[in-house]
């Protein structure tokens, strides 16, 4: 704005000298000027002390009062457009004084910010200073004031060819002791000691016009009690006056010692690096040239190795120092930690942790490098691992910067790192040691071993890097029968000792070693026989470990020991050969005898029993003869008990024909009897088998040929009729029982005959089972004859329950299911998919399963066939029964009361619906009373209700005895029994109960099972009702025997 007046001014002036001309203008300008300068030398003050204006600022004066005439002078002239009068001077012009801002007036400061430091500035004596007084400050010294005290960044104006300081209060910290003296002062004044290292920065920027920088420039600040290394970057800005001449520089700065320094350690912290395994030098000579690189931070320094190998001393060796002139009592060569030499008293407190103590006159003598003073502190480093001592490490501190976080932080870091570098050398050392004394070692006792080889038991070769064989001992050339002649030790020739079989495996062990393999054991046959006890001589057996010489990092021979073996190997492969083959003949065995155990002696249980039904049934009441409605009730209940013994003869069947099928397969005895057929009336043949159950669940059936059957319709085929059939029946008999509880109830069965590729008939979903063995194709053998090779594929779709992915990888296995819910809600053993798998494998054929969990299931199968011309076709019966398989349990006993043997109570608890029946049915008829539970869960839930439990309920059910089956769902019998035997124990159950397991699992292993279980009796399957009541009699007399002559009683006891 003050640039813009003076051109306005000085624009009217312009025309005022054009209306005059420039001669009279002239003599009034130097009449004007001399008049100025008169005036000015007689208020010139003499000295910069002195009250009055220094020249400069008169003349500043005198511009401003000029300037002001001239703005006076615009206001009346030059804005109306006319020039002021010739007659008129600029003289008499001056006499007029326009009327002055707060800016411009006396009192200016008090547009400043009220704040302490502003106090403290208006309070300096500026009339002493070069500035003058406040009030004859100029415009722009003004301006530059407001702006230096209102920054809140650390600032100075340094102002006039003497450059006055006038800082803020952020800027205190950096002007250190020098505040507040430097308020007022020059530069020089405040900081002599880095004027001439500042003096040319401003005569640079006042030549230049442009800011000059300064950068992380080092200055010795006097602040905390001691002159302090510091470092500062900044800038000063040139200040132009209302003259535009640079008349002042603002000064922004900031501190920048922080940084500055930890990067100056950070550079020794990298500096020290991990040595590598190779590297032989000492600790000190990876230590002290780093430190030596910054002897600002490391004026002096130390470095002491322990030796603590000695229980109960520390003796300490001088490895290098800094600064410590030779025989100077702090650098003792050696001495022990305990002693009190040198610093071994302060080296004793650094034992484990960092200390920092100050210097005192003991370090005197010392030549201090970096800024060479003596340091104020010394730290003492241990130089250690976690429970090993390796040294220590002195160092003087430096003598201008303080001690603080940041540097116990660096001696720390220092520390850690130097300790690093001492374990890792120390190990290194370690392990050259160690690596002398076993090559001295190895050297005394190679003639001991030498000696050794020629005399060892076993085969012994030194081989060169070519194969050639160096030395072998005699047992070698004894075991191998290798030639002595040297002719005969060819590169290589080792390899030929070795059948022809083993000698690809000798070359590969061979190439394995020369490639950096560094052992390998192997067994090889040789071309000599060995002679077993009893039977053929075989090729003998030799255990050879091999293995590398290395020498100089490089390879240098190889050495194999062979261990004759053959006696050995041929006594273990008989012994495992006769125990494998035991433990397989015992394990079938048991497998078998407890898979038919169990299987036929269920049905034959419920036989028995109706049987028993079927002799008692006649009715003789009173000894009269029956009515006839007696007698009719009497034929109908055996018609029952008739149907019931026929549907268990033939789940019987079903049961003996699976059984059978799978010990023919698991003994490879399963024969296929090929006979002639066509397809499709095979199929009608057997859905006709199907029907009745179809009808009664309202399953909807569809049965159509595969679009392959269209070539072959008329065509006969050969196949084992029965055992096609029965992976046919197994596959539908499980659509029906899945499918007949869905809403919607539909099975399809598609079948046909393909010359190649059986898969393609089938959907791509159809996951097929893995097969279980190498089996021979039966279409080949002679009675299968020569006709074309076909195969007949059948798939039975159904929309039952589904699977799951994990389900189906399940479903092919020997007694597995889908789910253990499958088996529970379904029945079933889980056989017939593993037998339908075996069956279609024997037959060279497939089977496979397609399904979704709530969609529904796709089994789908094929066989090898040929094509015949003959005719007739044979129609076994064939299916399974599915019993589920349960696990075992535990239990205790009590002491009971008195039976009633006419009126028994007993808890029959049984899941098979029909011997549930036929034994309740029994009982009852003998008078008993039965309470009736499906598993062990209802079972306890009984014993809940019943008077022997604790807290009895409003109507508690007497019960004398439990009949208990072994394998039900939910809770299996021993189970349950273990439960009771606990509840018991817990006088929960306040007496003891007899407990008679009523099942097939028969073997002595399984009724000690029953027994340890807490079973107190079996009863196995099958049995009459009437053994059963002895039985029951008999174990209760038992019980109450007991119970009168053992009180407190218990089963474990």
């Amino acid at each position: 704005m003050l640039m813009c007046l003076l051109d306005w001014v000085w624009s009217g002036r312009k025309r005022v000298k054009e209306e005059e001309g420039e001669g009279s203008m002239r003599d009034s300008a130097a009449s004007h000027g001399q008049q100025d300068q008169d005036q000015a030398q007689d208020h010139q003050a003499p000295g910069p002390n002195n009250s009055g204006h220094s020249p400069e600022q008169q003349v500043e004066q005198n511009n401003q009062e000029e300037r002001f005439v001239q703005f006076t002078s615009s206001n009346t002239d030059v804005a109306t457009g006319t020039s002021p009068p010739s007659s008129v001077s600029l003289t008499s012009l001056g006499n007029v004084k326009p009327p002055l801002s707060p800016f411009e007036g006396e009192n200016w400061t008090s547009l400043l910010p009220d704040s302490e430091h502003v106090r403290f500035f208006k309070e300096t004596d500026w009339a002493a200073s070069y500035l003058g007084p406040l009030a004859q400050w100029s415009s722009a010294l003004k301006q530059s004031t407001f702006m230096v005290l209102a920054d809140s960044r650390a600032a100075c104006v340094y102002w006039g060819p003497n450059r006055v300081a006038i800082y803020n209060e952020p800027f205190i910290p950096l002007a250190g002791k020098t505040h507040p003296t430097l308020m007022g002062s020059t530069f020089e004044q405040g900081f002599p000691e880095i004027w001439h290292h500042i003096k040319p920065v401003f005569n640079q920027a006042e030549t230049t016009g442009w800011a000059s920088i300064v950068n992380e420039m080092e200055m010795f600040v006097e602040r905390n009690g001691f002159l302090e290394e510091a470092f500062f970057s900044g800038n000063f800005v040139p200040l132009r006056g209302g003259t535009g001449k640079i008349e002042g520089f603002y000064n922004a700065v900031h501190e920048v010692t922080k940084a500055k320094v930890n990067e100056r350690r950070r550079v020794v912290l990298n500096g020290l690096h991990i040595p590598s395994t190779e590297d032989k030098r000492r600790l000190a000579s990876h230590i002290l040239p780093m430190l030596k690189e910054n002897p600002w931070d490391f004026p002096m320094a130390l470095i002491y190795k322990a030796d603590d190998t000695v229980a109960g001393s520390c003796f300490l060796t001088l490895r290098g120092s800094i600064g410590f002139p030779e025989g100077h009592p702090l650098a003792v060569e050696a001495a022990d930690i305990s002693s009190d030499v040198g610093l071994m008293p302060l080296l004793r407190k650094a034992r484990w942790k960092m200390i920092t103590v100050p210097v005192d006159e003991t370090f005197d003598g010392i030549k201090w490098s970096g800024f060479g003073e003596p340091s104020n502190f010394v730290t003492i480093l241990p130089i250690s691992d976690p429970g090993r001592l390796f040294g220590f490490l002195v160092v003087g501190a430096n003598p201008r910067r303080p001690i603080d976080d940041d540097y116990y932080q660096f001696m720390q870091d220092l520390g850690s790192k130097i300790s690093s570098i001492a374990g890792s050398i120390l190990s290194a050392e370690e392990t050259r040691k160690r690596e002398a004394e076993l090559e001295k070692e190895l050297a005394d006792r190679m003639r001991q071993i030498r000696y050794m080889a020629e005399n060892a038991s076993v085969g012994m070769q030194y081989i060169a890097v070519d194969g050639s064989l160096i030395w072998a001992n005699d047992e070698y050339y004894r075991l191998t029968e290798h030639p002595r002649a040297k002719e005969s030790q060819y590169p290589l020739s080792f390899v030929d000792v070795f059948i022809e079989e083993d000698q690809a495996k000798a070359m590969d062990s061979w190439k394995r070693l020369v490639q950096g393999e560094s052992t390998i054991s192997t067994e090889m046959r040789l071309k000599r026989m060995f002679n077993p006890p009893f039977g053929d001589p075989e090729p003998a057996i030799v255990l050879i470990h091999s293995f590398r010489v290395v020498e100089e990092g490089g390879l240098k021979s190889l050495m194999a020991f062979t261990t004759d073996v053959s006696a050995f190997k041929w006594a273990e492969a008989s012994e495992a050969r006769k125990a494998a083959a035991a433990q397989e003949a015992k394990h079938q065995q048991e497998e078998f005898i407890d898979f038919v155990s169990h299987e036929l002696r269920n049905p034959l249980s419920a036989i028995f029993q109706l049987a028993e039904t079927i002799i008692t049934s006649f009715p003789t009441s009173d000894g009269n003869d029956p009515a006839r409605s007696e007698l009719i009730d009497a034929l109908k209940g055996n018609i029952d008990n008739a149907e019931t013994i026929l549907m268990c003869a033939k789940h019987q069947k079903r049961i003996v024909d699976d059984v059978l099928t799978l010990s023919k397969l698991e003994y490879t005895m399963l024969s296929v009897s090929p006979l002639p057929v066509q397809v499709p009336e095979l199929v009608d043949k057997w859905m006709k088998m199907f029907e009745s159950q179809l009808l009664s669940h309202d399953i909807t059936i569809n049965t159509k040929a595969h679009p392959s059957l269209e070539n072959h319709y008329d065509d006969w085929i050969l196949c084992d009729e029965s055992r096609v059939q029965q992976i046919f029946i197994n596959l539908m008999t499980n659509a029906i029982k899945f499918t007949k509880a869905e809403s919607k109830r539909k099975i399809e069965v598609e079948y046909g005959v393909t010359s190649s590729n059986p898969r393609d008939s089938f959907s791509k979903d159809i996951k097929w089972a893995p097969n279980h063995r190498e089996v021979d194709d039966l279409t080949e053998h002679p009675e299968w004859g020569l006709g074309e090779p076909l195969y007949f594929t059948i798939s039975v779709t159904d929309t039952g329950i589904g699977m799951t992915n994990n389900e189906i990888k399940k479903l092919f296995g020997r007694f597995k299911q889908a789910n253990a819910r499958t088996s529970i809600k379904y029945g079933g053993s889980g056989l017939g998919l593993f037998l339908s798998g075996r069956l279609a494998e024997k037959q060279s054929g497939e089977i496979g399963v397609s399904s979704q969990a709530g969609q529904g299931s796709t089994f789908a199968f094929y066989i090898k066939s040929r094509r015949t011309e003959k005719h007739g076709v044979s129609t076994p019966e064939n299916a399974q029964l599915s019993l589920p398989i349960r696990s075992r349990s535990m239990s205790s006993a009590f002491q009971i009361p008195v039976v009633n043997f006419n009126k028994i109570h007993v808890l029959l608890v049984e899941d098979n619906l029909v011997n549930q029946k036929i034994v309740q049915k029994q009982l009852l008829k003998a008078g008993c009373v039965v309470y009736v539970a499906n598993h062990g869960l209802e079972a306890l839930d009984m014993l809940r209700e019943s008077d022997m439990w604790f807290e009895k309920p409003a109507e508690p059910k007497h019960l004398d005895i439990i009949l208990m089956d072994w394998q039900m769902p939910v809770m299996d019998g021993l189970t349950c029994s273990r439960e009771i035997r606990r509840l018991e124990t817990e006088k929960k159950i306040t007496r003891h109960v007899e407990i008679i397991a009523t099942t097939a699992n028969a073997r002595d292993e399984q009724i000690e099972t029953a027994i340890a279980s807490g079973i107190d009796s079996v009863m196995s399957k099958p049995f009459m009702v009437s053994d059963l009541l002895i039985k029951m009699k008999e174990r209760l007399s038992i019980a109450s025997r007991d119970a009168n002559s053992t009180a407190g009683y218990s089963f474990w006891e």
